[in-house]
C-alpha cells in the first residue's frame, strides 16, 4: 500500500490523530496570536466571529505539509473550501487566510521538481555557505513535497472555485492540443511590442523545458533592471509569490528570499481547469499575492533581472516561463511553450 493512501487502521488512526492535532494547535497559536494574524485578533470579536477564528486554525493546519498527506483528496479539497469560508465569516480577506495555510514559494516549485532537477540541487549543495544550505535542504523539500501533489492540487482548485466563484472548464491541457493545427494563441504575457520571442531554431542552445521572452527595452538603477508589465498566460490561482530577493552577480553572492535564489522574485498560478502550472521568474516586482484568483492578461507584475544568474553582465532582460502539466507529470518543452505564445 502506497504511504499517502495508508490511513486506514487502528494505527494509521492514531498517527492521523497525532498529527492533525499537533498541527491545529500550532496552526491556532500562530493564527490567533502571531504578529502577522493581528488583524484577525479574537479580542473584541462576535462569537461566531471568534469560532471562525478558530475553524481557520485548524483547517489551515490540515493543509499544511505535516498534515495533508493523512488528508484524502477530497478531504483536502474540502478543507480548503471551508477555510474561505471561515475567512469571510471572520470578516478577512480570504488571501490572507490562503496564504498562510498554502505551502511556502520553495516547497511549491520543489513539488514540480524533476528527478534531473534534484540532481542539480544536490550540485548546488556541495558549496559552502547560504546557496549550499539552501539547495541542500532544497533536495529533501523535494522529495517531501512531490507526493503530496495531488492532493494540493484539489485544494488548489477548490480554493479557487471559492475565491473566484468559478468552475473549472473541461478542456485538454495545453500539451494536448496538436502541433501545426492552426489554433491561435493570444500572446497574454505581455504586450507584443514589449517582448519578442527566441525564433525556433535557437531553442536547441537554451532551456529545454522553459522558455526566456526577451524584452525590448529596460530601466536599470544600478545592477537591477525593471522591465514590461507581466501578464498571466492562464487563469487560476496565484499559490506562490516572492518579491524579497536578495542578492548580487552569480551564485556566491546569493543572500536570501525569492521563489528560490536562480528564480529570484516570481509567481507561480495553478490553472485547475487545464491542469497545469505556470511560474514567472526574474520579476522585479509583484501586484499580486498567493490565494488570489487570476484571469489571462491580468497583470502579475514588472519584469526585472532577480535570480542569481539573470543579475549577471548579460544574462537580464527577459522573463523566464516554466509551464508544468499536472495530468502528464512533466513540464512543456521550450517548443510548446513558443508554441502556446506564437500568434
Amino acid at each position: 500500500m502506497s504511504s499517502l493512501n495508508a490511513a486506514e487502521g487502528p494505527e494509521s488512526g492514531r498517527v492521523y490523530s497525532r498529527a492533525y492535532k499537533a498541527c491545529a494547535v500550532v496552526a491556532a497559536l500562530i493564527l490567533l496570536f502571531g504578529s502577522g494574524w493581528a488583524s484577525i485578533s479574537p479580542s473584541g470579536r462576535s462569537a461566531s466571529s471568534r469560532a471562525a477564528v478558530l475553524e481557520i486554525a485548524i483547517l489551515s493546519g490540515r493543509l499544511r505539509p505535516e498534515s495533508i498527506a493523512a488528508e484524502r483528496v477530497d478531504e483536502a479539497a474540502t478543507a480548503a473550501e471551508r477555510l474561505v469560508g471561515a475567512a469571510r465569516r471572520a470578516g478577512i480577506d480570504p488571501r490572507e487566510a490562503l496564504e498562510a495555510a498554502f505551502p511556502e514559494p520553495r516547497r511549491i516549485l520543489g513539488m514540480l521538481a524533476l528527478d534531473r532537477d534534484v540532481d542539480g540541487f544536490l550540485e548546488y549543495a556541495s558549496r559552502k555557505g547560504a546557496l549550499g544550505d539552501y539547495y541542500g535542504g532544497q533536495a529533501r523539500i523535494s522529495r517531501e513535497m512531490r507526493p503530496l501533489r495531488a492532493r494540493y492540487e484539489a485544494a488548489f482548485a477548490a480554493a479557487w472555485m471559492a475565491v473566484s466563484g468559478s468552475e473549472p472548464a473541461p478542456g485538454a491541457p495545453p500539451s494536448a492540443v496538436p502541433s501545426g493545427s492552426g489554433k491561435r494563441v493570444r500572446p497574454y504575457i505581455a504586450a507584443p511590442e514589449d517582448v519578442w520571442l527566441p525564433p525556433e531554431s535557437e531553442l536547441r542552445f537554451t532551456h529545454p523545458f522553459a522558455l526566456d521572452v526577451f524584452f525590448r527595452s529596460v530601466e536599470r538603477k544600478g545592477e537591477s533592471e525593471k522591465g514590461p508589465i507581466i501578464r498571466a498566460l492562464f487563469p487560476g490561482i496565484v499559490v506562490a509569490t516572492a518579491s524579497d530577493w536578495s542578492g548580487g552577480r552569480g551564485p556566491s553572492n546569493w543572500k536570501s528570499g525569492g521563489l528560490s535564489p536562480a528564480a529570484g522574485n516570481g509567481v507561480v498560478v495553478y490553472d485547475p481547469s487545464a491542469r497545469v502550472y505556470c511560474s514567472y521568474f526574474h520579476l522585479s516586482s509583484i501586484v499580486v499575492r498567493t490565494g488570489s484568483a487570476v484571469g489571462a492578461g491580468d497583470a502579475l507584475g514588472r519584469g526585472g533581472n532577480s535570480g542569481m544568474n539573470a543579475r549577471s553582465p548579460g544574462h537580464g532582460e527577459h522573463i523566464h516561463i516554466e509551464i508544468f502539466d499536472a495530468a502528464r507529470d512533466s513540464p512543456l518543452s521550450s517548443h510548446r511553450i513558443l508554441e502556446l505564445l506564437e500568434e
